[in-house]
């Protein structure tokens, strides 16, 4: 808990958190126009749980550059001035300080892409979209696939930041996978997208994107075992990136 307070004092006149509002805002300012277009679509495309698709859809193409940029300012924080190794002169070690980076990153990022889920999830059936009783479960698996695919995409992003000097090759990663990510469930390869961190979103997303084309909707067979294999690969991916983290540290 020290070191989450630590970070989110850091932050202090850093424009991390002007940042993280204006990321989150688009999205959500984004995700309200596709509702708005769907509700005043085709009938049978108005159907709440296709709305929950769209943002699950946008969360695969936004937050592999949101997190990139986010984590981006979390590490530079401690490059300036020095402060990184006046911290760690004081005993504060790197692993430490990048899980408070990661649990302040993570919970910064989700609140935005929640805020997408729970827009549709409220204003959706208050729109005209209409719903089905299988809505509720399909609202809390996603829910439980963007938080880990957050985290799984920020431990990573945090330590292409920490690790490598430049910047702009974070951020090129982030693009790239926001690109790759998002078009490989059209291509019929969502099953790649396990391959990569920013790709748990797309990969884990209980509703069958064949269907979402077909303008249907038809359920995974097991929604809650794929939210368990994201929860897993977002464990995964965030020991790997500790790993990283921590070898670094040791071998300096």
């Amino acid at each position: 808990m020290s070191a989450i307070v630590m970070e989110a004092r850091k932050l202090k006149r850093r424009h991390f958190w002007l940042m993280a509002a204006l990321l989150g805002g688009l999205a959500v300012a984004w995700s309200a126009g596709l509702l708005s277009a769907r509700a005043n679509g085709v009938e049978q495309m108005r159907l709440l749980s296709l709305g929950l698709a769209d943002s699950l859809n946008m969360t695969t193409m936004l937050l592999p550059f949101i997190a990139a940029l986010l984590a981006s300012r979390l590490a530079t924080v401690d490059s300036e001035e020095r402060m990184g190794q006046w911290l760690t002169a004081l005993g504060q070690a790197e692993r430490s300080r990048f899980f408070g980076k990661l649990l302040l990153g993570s919970f910064t990022v989700a609140v935005g892409q929640l805020a997408m889920l729970g827009l549709a999830a409220l204003a959706g059936p208050g729109m005209g979209l209409r719903t089905d009783s299988a809505d509720r479960e399909l609202i809390w698996s996603i829910a439980v696939v963007m938080i880990a695919a957050c985290v799984a995409a920020m431990a990573v992003q945090l330590m292409l930041a920490i690790c490598v000097p430049k910047q702009a090759v974070g951020l090129g990663v982030g693009a790239v996978a926001a690109l790759l990510c998002s078009a490989l469930p059209f291509m019929h390869l969502g099953a790649v997208d396990w391959l990569f961190p920013w790709g748990i979103v797309g990969a884990a997303a209980p509703l069958s994107q064949a269907s979402q084309q077909a303008g249907t909707v038809i359920l995974v067979d097991h929604p809650w075992l794929n939210a368990l294999w994201a929860v897993l690969a977002a464990s995964t991916w965030t020991a790997l990136a500790w790993f990283i983290i921590n070898y670094r540290e040791n071998h300096r």
